[in-house]
């Protein structure tokens, strides 16, 4: 038995190298479709993993106060901002009681996603136009490289990476800042954030701060509050914050159970049901690739199985059975879908810690990953493969020989 599964692993060989740039150019196909699988997997354990840490670190410190359902708040998170036709409960009244209570900060969040520009340019940019209160800087964990965080100023602190973007420069305290049409100066410039991707729901590199004051003329004069970001030393001053803030809702709001407070593991929820979706997507247009990777198995295997009749020919003639046809051909697919998922493998890793380098976490490589990558790919070769070897032993010997 070992002796004939080694001569048809030598048989596949020999075929495979008879047209290497054929197999080569097959090979490509499987290996786009496992390294963007490996490469997703891998990017999304390392930003599930920040977000983990992040849980860990604030979870009995940070709770999040959300304007209407949990569908329509989760919509706002990671920068997304408002969305056309959304309704937002809570309100700068509501935002300023809660800001007054003891032993918590709080900092309402309105979060619109638009264009932004210059003075005297027509280069436009899509930033997160935020308005909140100066106790978003403790909250968020921002630090000013240049000029003042908001105050009761009329002006904008810049995100580090908009600032270089719009200005070509981060020293862009004085500049002017244009919005719908609205000048804004900019009074100050954050250093680089350590967690683009965090809680408070958007990207402070690529935002443009202002007053809640400021904020809401690009919303009808009208505060579209999505959340209420509640901070306390400790947990049981959280706790209390949260209660009375529940009373001071219900009050306003006339007993209307129209927010929601979550806390603890659920508040980055809302950004690993981001993560996991943009990862679904990109499995889905992986597996799209692979499929395409798959139909070119299938094809170089009929092309192989056509070019070889004769060989097929003399080995049904010489006693070899319908099994050992498909064998043969088999393990030819299967060699070729094994070292696709290899190099693919290897190339997705390389390509997740390259894009590492844009990002705020770095990607891991578990065993698994590995393991499902190499066994799909495998499955791939195995599963295009079957129709061209079943296909190699349809003609009779006399046939095949002619």
């Amino acid at each position: 038995m070992r002796s004939l599964t080694g001569n048809h692993l030598d048989s596949a060989l020999e075929g495979l190298r008879s047209n290497r740039l054929r197999t080569g150019l097959t090979i490509i196909g499987v290996l786009i479709g496992v390294a963007s699988i490996t490469a997703t997997l891998s990017l999304t354990s390392g930003a599930s993993n920040l977000l983990g840490q992040q849980v860990k670190n604030t979870k009995d410190t940070v709770a999040i106060i959300r304007s209407g359902d949990k569908v329509k708040s989760s919509q706002t998170m990671l920068g997304q901002g408002q969305q056309l036709g959304s309704v937002y409960t809570l309100s700068i009244k509501d935002a300023r009681q809660i800001s007054r209570l003891p032993n918590v900060s709080a900092a309402p969040l309105s979060v619109l996603r638009t264009k932004v520009s210059t003075s005297g340019s027509d280069n436009k940019l899509s930033a997160a136009v935020v308005g909140s209160t100066s106790d978003l800087q403790t909250i968020a964990d921002l630090e000013i490289k240049d000029g003042q965080f908001i105050d009761a100023t009329k002006g904008a602190v810049l995100g580090n990476q908009l600032a270089i973007d719009l200005f070509g420069t981060e020293h862009a305290l004085g500049s002017i800042l244009k919005v719908r049409g609205q000048i804004i100066p900019v009074v100050g410039v954050l250093k680089p954030v350590k967690n683009p991707i965090n809680y408070v729901g958007f990207n402070a590199d690529y935002a443009a701060i202002m007053p809640i004051d400021v904020s809401k003329q690009f919303t009808d004069d009208v505060a579209q509050i999505q959340q209420i970001v509640l901070t306390a030393k400790k947990s049981e001053d959280l706790k209390k914050g949260i209660d009375k803030s529940k009373k001071i809702l219900d009050k306003n709001h006339s007993g209307d159970a129209d927010y929601q407070i979550i806390a603890g593991n659920d508040v980055t929820a809302p950004n690993s049901e981001s993560i996991r979706a943009l990862s679904e997507t990109m499995i889905i247009i992986a597996g799209i690739s692979l499929l395409v990777g798959g139909i070119g198995i299938m094809n170089i295997m009929l092309v192989s199985v056509a070019e070889r009749q004769r060989e097929v020919g003399i080995r049904r003639a010489v006693g070899a059975t319908h099994g050992h046809i498909i064998n043969q051909f088999l393990i030819e697919s299967a060699i070729i879908g094994i070292v696709g998922g290899i190099a693919g493998y290897i190339v997705g890793v390389i390509g997740a810690f390259a894009a590492s380098a844009y990002l705020p976490f770095t990607p891991v490589i578990e065993w698994q990953i590995a393991a499902l990558a190499l066994g799909i790919s495998l499955i791939t070769g195995i599963v295009f493969g079957i129709y061209p070897a079943i296909r190699a032993t349809k003609k009779h010997p006399i046939e095949s020989l002619r």
